[in-house]
């Protein structure tokens, strides 16, 4: 179990370290999308500040048992191998809620900071304050917080939530079936190679194994946001990195949630004169697919690259030509003519687009969700009707031949690491 450190300043002058235990569906080095990447570059900001700082996380580990626990240092990771089943009983799964209650029985945090819960269970308690950053919104939003329906923006919620969510839970008996055989391999094949295998399997054949899907009770996302409309309730500060899902969220009831955008670290300069770049999920939401048609219909000289990690859906991968993982983005958006996001779903505060400002690279993007409140037109870059290709290959025939002015910077990630500091003491 983690222990508060007693060889320190704090500690010899009888004021121990305080505690924060930050809970989040996946973390570092082996989840890295951008809600894991806000998690695990605060929680290096804050003990820089001199807070202590554990983190409970869910991953995937293909072969291993469902809720195997890896302890890794200051992280704690609970295996989840079937990160839909929990949707048919409303989001609640009781095996993880046992875990992460004796975890913060065995840490006794001075407040505890909730990133998301998918994977996870939203009816845990425990004695510590509790903050909830929203990334999304997966609160009210069954089918991964997307607010999607037939590839359109929703309105929802309404009676048609279950029929849309099931379309992409993506737990048919198929999956179940090969959970089960990986389960029993993982006796005698370590986990670790039965992923790598799965990996290397063709794209049609991992689609095929996902298609096979049963649709959700008709009552599940109610409940689903009935969970965590309590879960908000016990929480003492709601926070959101834009104006547009704070207003969401409390349209939705959850009460009053503050606006507390996130922060960037500076990256390389940006010099500018390579291509236009793509990153993000490799899925029909974030719209890579968009992006290359537009780039193709715009006609521009630049080329296009497109990186990121694969989503679920194998065989939409499978169509992006020369798709594929990248290191180190900050190089990429220094060298990069601009930023490009195809999404389909009103997106939060991405942040790559964050990340693309610290680096003085313009970001070409779709005006809904929080996007215009990061994106300026005309000064951070150009914004476009969501989903118009048409009007997203104009922008990128204008990105080539007339550049904006420089881009703004964002706010840094110290003074995002300040005002979480403030939230924390707040509540102390």
């Amino acid at each position: 179990m983690w222990a508060r450190p007693k060889d320190t300043p704090a500690a010899r002058t009888g004021h121990p370290i305080p505690l924060l235990v930050q809970v989040v569906h996946g973390f570092p080095p082996r989840e890295n999308a951008g809600t894991e990447q806000v998690a695990h570059r605060s929680a290096a900001a804050l003990r820089r500040r001199g807070w202590a700082v554990h983190t409970l996380a869910a991953t995937r580990e293909p072969g291993a048992p469902m809720y195997a626990e890896r302890e890794e240092g200051t992280v704690s990771r609970l295996v989840n191998n079937a990160p839909f089943a929990a949707l048919r009983r409303g989001g609640a799964d009781p095996g993880a809620r046992a875990w992460l209650e004796r975890k913060l029985r065995e840490l006794r945090p001075d407040v505890v900071h909730v990133h998301h819960l998918a994977f996870l269970d939203p009816a845990w308690v425990c004695d510590a304050p509790l903050v909830w950053t929203l990334h999304d919104a997966w609160a009210w939003c069954a089918a991964g917080g997307l607010l999607l329906r037939d590839g359109a923006p929703c309105g929802g919620p309404d009676p048609g939530c279950a029929a849309c969510a099931s379309r992409w839970v993506q737990d048919g008996p198929a999956v179940a079936a090969a959970l089960s055989v990986a389960g029993r391999a993982s006796r005698w094949i370590a986990p670790a190679r039965l992923h790598r295998a799965w990996r290397a399997l063709p794209a049609p054949l991992r689609a095929h194994f996902v298609r096979a899907r049963s649709p959700l009770p008709p009552d599940a996302p109610a409940l689903h946001r009935a969970h965590w409309k309590a879960f908000a309730a016990r929480c003492a500060v709601r926070l959101a990195p834009s104006r547009w899902l704070a207003d969401a969220a409390e349209k939705q009831g959850l009460g009053p949630v503050r606006t507390l955008p996130f922060g960037a670290a500076p990256g390389p300069r940006h010099r500018g004169g390579g291509p236009f770049l793509f990153l993000g999920t490799l899925a029909h939401h974030k719209g890579p697919d968009l992006v290359l048609a537009a780039h193709r219909q715009s006609g521009v000289s630049t080329p296009l690259l497109i990186h990121g990690p694969p989503g679920p859906d194998a065989a939409y991968v499978h169509r992006l030509p020369n798709a594929g993982p990248l290191g180190d983005s900050g190089p990429a958006l220094a060298s990069a003519r601009a930023l490009v996001l195809g999404s389909r779903w009103p997106e939060n505060a991405p942040l790559v687009v964050l990340e693309a400002r610290a680096a003085g690279c313009p970001v070409i993007a779709p005006a809904s969700g929080g996007l215009p409140e990061l994106v300026e037109h005309g000064v951070d870059g150009w914004l476009y009707p969501p989903g118009d290709v048409g009007a997203l290959a104009a922008a990128l025939v204008r990105a080539e031949h007339d550049p904006c002015p420089p881009v703004r910077p964002p706010p840094t990630l110290d003074a995002y690491a300040d005002a979480l500091l403030g939230v924390y003491e707040g509540l102390r």
